[in-house]
């Protein structure tokens, strides 16, 4: 019995062992199953964005189209200004197929743009304003379009719009407040302990610097897209939160806007909170630490 006895705890812990091995087996099975669902879920996501970006290309391509003819609603500089504004906002999600029509699209808008001075100093001889200089009616038509280039520098942008100064300056607190809550929400530790607004700052100083690449700037956003934020009472993920900041912002915006100065600031730029606004930015310290860290 007594020799017994060491061969029955041996084969007790034996079993023990084997359960322990079991759970931890179980729960490797039960992240990957997790990473896999992430991993497809993100490249679902990918797919979706890229069929978007797409038919917003075909779209533009169809505009240009129409101004060829002879679309006469608005200028046609007017019209063109707006597509280059819409084609900036999807040319940094482009694949190779969707490069090469971007590509196309932005030669055709050139091509189109000489055709319009080439138009005007036609018509201006046909009117019998005698000779007409090419190259100063292109610069002015230059200088038009410039007008309604796209541009993040809010007060470039908003010198655009039919409003009082106290109104520009309401408009510029609405955009500082909004990315402050996002800088917030984004210093809320991650269940990993991540802590994206430092994340979000390093890597576009290495992208900036070579040091990085798009596509790790991708990745990240990726993680905003389907992390939940710990103890979020609408258990949004990061990215969801950020977009109903955004939403909120541009309802203040509109509101203070005529529709007429809602379509000029978002020929602008299509995200109003992220405008660039100087002074009083609330990511400013946080750059500088960040980059004075990587310096160090």
């Amino acid at each position: 019995m007594n020799r017994l006895l060491p061969v029955g705890l041996l084969a007790a812990a034996m079993l023990l062992g084997a359960c322990q091995d079991s759970t931890e087996i179980d729960k490797l099975r039960s992240d990957m199953v997790a990473q896999r669902s992430e991993s497809d879920a993100l490249a679902k996501q990918r797919d979706e964005e890229v069929v978007a970006m797409k038919r917003r290309i075909a779209e533009l391509e169809g505009r240009l189209g129409g101004l060829q003819d002879g679309d006469t609603a608005r200028p046609v500089s007017e019209q063109l200004a707006a597509i280059e504004a819409q084609l900036s906002e999807i040319k940094t999600a482009g694949d190779d197929d969707s490069d090469a029509r971007i590509e196309a699209l932005e030669k055709r808008i050139t091509d189109m743009k000489q055709e319009v001075v080439d138009a005007a100093v036609a018509e201006a001889m046909k009117a019998g304003a005698g000779e007409v200089d090419p190259e100063k009616l292109a610069a002015a038509l230059a200088k038009e379009q410039a007008a309604n280039a796209p541009t993040k520098d809010l007060a470039q942008a908003l010198d655009r719009l039919q409003i009082s100064q106290s109104e520009k300056e309401l408009i510029r607190q609405h955009i500082i407040d909004a990315k402050g809550q996002i800088l917030e929400t984004l210093e809320i530790p991650s269940a990993d302990g991540r802590i994206y607004a430092e994340e979000l700052i390093d890597v576009f100083i290495k992208v900036s610097q070579g040091k990085a690449t798009e596509a790790d700037a991708h990745k990240l956003f990726g993680d905003l897209m389907t992390k939940k934020i710990p103890g979020d009472i609408h258990d949004r993920t990061y990215m969801e939160a950020i977009n109903a900041i955004k939403e909120e912002n541009k309802g203040h915006i509109g509101r203070i806007l005529s529709a007429d100065d809602q379509k000029k600031l978002t020929a602008a730029h299509g995200d109003w909170t992220d405008f660039e606004v100087g002074d009083g930015d609330p990511w400013g310290a946080l750059y500088m630490e960040r980059l004075q860290k990587q310096e160090e």
